[in-house]
Parts: structure tokens; sequence; C-alpha cells
């Protein structure tokens, strides 16, 4: 079973805590912890479970899951217990099977069994069903070339998402790119990241912003971040660079980590980059499978351009723009159609996993 989510948050009134959360092949599984003692039913209405535990919940618990098989589900308190509704996905069966030592709740939630087919269905209106949108940043452009080194940051990673665009248009899935020549989107950087942080909302599935590193001293390989707070200076002052640098880096840096700050109580949020972070991991295993690059990890930043999506997104450094060796490999074709191949390959691996939003 893949682990997804197990949020903490304890219902000290009920000894009842928030389900685990993991899926199989065609499955997805909550298990809920409960007291010895407590009453529990069950009702389904719609594309809905409800269960009614006995004892009161503190407050109201939201969170999404955007499995193959349950949007998410919410906890509210009611007169004399406390309900969870958990939202299937249409077609979705479901079973439940009661545990002991220690007591649970297994609620089983299966994928509808339809043939398999080698195109989409099309709904009755004839239009087609709804496809993965993937959302590009090539990072800078324009006014801000970014990192120069043997290789100019922009051009090369311009070159990366449009080579990666072709490979996931080919699998079927809608790419759109936040520039597709060397521009930039403001002349205002902070207005720059800000209108292509707008472009990762709920209408996407997935957002990757594509970047090349430069180090002061020799440093080579490809790293991969997700949303966060980080107590590490290099990485602060990293953010801080991609953050457009000086005065006006410091002060989106203080604001992206205000929002990572918020997000720590935002059950929703905390989901979201459970998301992230198996996006990134994906992304970097393909990413240093198909080039064969040294691996520097994946890691939490605050960077400005991803700060609010609402949809997992991740920032990815394809390498080093002024190593000796990395950075004429940077400049070359072949090694771009290698990055391309890595990226598109970490994202079709994320999005046949279950994870992402559908």
């Amino acid at each position: 079973m893949r682990y997804i989510l197990a949020l903490s948050f304890c219902l000290a009134s009920l000894g009842l805590a928030q389900p685990r959360v993991g899926t199989e092949d065609g499955l997805t599984r909550l298990v809920f912890g409960i007291p010895s003692e407590a009453r529990f039913s069950l009702k389904r209405e719609g594309n809905q479970v409800s269960i009614r535990f006995q004892g009161t919940l503190p407050r109201t618990l939201r969170a999404l899951l955007n499995t193959p098989q349950v949007v998410g589900y919410r906890a509210t308190p009611s007169p004399g217990g406390s309900i969870y509704v958990v939202t299937l996905r249409a077609g979705a069966s479901y079973r439940t099977q009661e545990l002991a030592n220690p007591r649970r709740l297994v609620l089983e939630v299966r994928s509808s069994s339809q043939p398999a087919t080698t195109t989409q269905p099309r709904p009755r209106n004839g239009s087609r069903a709804p496809t993965a949108v993937v959302v590009l940043d090539p990072g800078h452009g324009g006014v801000d070339p970014g990192a120069v080194g043997l290789v100019q940051e922009e051009e090369a990673v311009l070159e990366v998402a449009l080579r990666t665009k072709r490979l996931l248009e080919a699998r079927g899935i809608r790419v759109i790119l936040t520039r597709t020549t060397d521009r930039h989107l403001s002349a205002n950087k902070a207005t720059d990241l800000g209108l292509r942080a707008a472009m990762a909302d709920s209408k996407r599935t997935l957002f990757v912003s594509i970047h090349a590193n430069a180090a002061e001293r020799v440093a080579q390989g490809i790293e991969v971040y997700y949303f966060g707070e980080t107590i590490d200076q290099r990485l602060l002052s990293k953010a801080i660079l991609e953050n457009g640098g000086g005065a006006l880096g410091q002060r989106l840096t203080r604001e992206a980590q205000g929002v990572a700050q918020r997000l720590m109580r935002d059950l929703i949020a905390q989901a979201n980059l459970k998301f992230s972070e198996q996006l990134a991991l994906k992304t970097l295993r393909s990413l240093v499978r198909e080039t064969g690059a040294v691996s520097r990890g994946v890691q939490t930043a605050p960077f400005y351009v991803i700060r609010n999506a609402r949809i997992p997104a991740i920032l990815v450094e394809i390498g080093f723009v002024n190593h000796p060796a990395e950075g004429k490999k940077l400049a070359t074709s072949a090694y771009r159609q290698q990055l391309a191949s890595g990226l598109a390959g970490g994202i079709i691996a994320f999005l046949n996993s279950g994870h992402a939003q559908r």
C-alpha cells in the first residue's frame, strides 16, 4: 500500500483521529481508529458515504484526497455525535470492515470495473472528457536572463520546457507554458512571478517551474523543491535570489515564509504539499535516471512562484550553468532532450500514481 496522507490531529474528546489513507491499484483505503465502546453507523446517499460516530468533534475538518476513487472527506460535529462524509468518484463502490486490537473501521473504495480503452471516452454531449493539464514555467526570460555561465539559464530552461511539452502532448496531456519565447510576463519582477504563480490554479493538474543553478564554488547536479519553510541559510539565500534578488527578493521571500506558516494550519494545503512532495520525488528520480546527473535531493524552500499553488507544484533546478562539465552539457541539444525525457517521465509517473487531481 502506498502511503498518501496521514494527518495527526487528535480528537481528544472522542479518542478518534483523522483516517489513515492509502492506495493500491484500483483501491483507496481509509482506516478510522475508534474507541472500544463507541458506536457508529453508515449510510450512502448518491456519491457520498456518511459515517456517524459517537462523540463530538471540536471543529469542522476537511481534506482533499483526489485519488481515482475518492475526492475527499469532511468531518463535522452533530447533535450527539460527529459525522465523516466521504465523497466518492462516479461509479465507485465501497465495502467496510471492522477490526479489533486496536479497534478500527476500514472503508475500502474501488473503481468501477470498466473495460480498458485506448482512447478517452466521450460524454454524451460529444465533448471530450477532461484530460490532465500541466503548467510548465520556464524561469526568467526577457529583462531577466537568470543565471549566466557557459549557457544562459533563460535560454536553456525554455528549450527544455518546449521539448518536455512535446513529449507530454504525445501522451495526450494538455500543456500550458508561462512563456514560449525569450520574454518576461512583466518587467516588474514581483508582478512577473505573481502572473506565473496565478497559473497554478485549480483548473490545472500540476505546476512545474524549471530553472538552472549557478554557484560560487564548483557544484553540479539536479535538485527539486516543493514549497515550505527552511532553516538552511544556503536554501534561504537561493530562494531570495530566485525571488528577484536584493531587497525585492528579501521582501518576497518574507511574504512567502508567511504563507508557509499559514499553510501549516490549513489541512487542505497540507494534503496538497504531500502531493507536491510526491511529484518532486518522482521527478527527481526520473531526471537522474535519464541523465545520469548527480542527485542533490528533494528539499523545501519559500519560492514565491509556488507559494499559493492549490495543485501539486514544484521548482526544478536542472543543473549548474557555470560548472565546467555540466554547463557544457546544458548547452547541447542531446542533454536537453534527456532532461525533457526525465521531466516528462516524472510527471507521467505522478499522474499515473493517482495522487494528482483529476
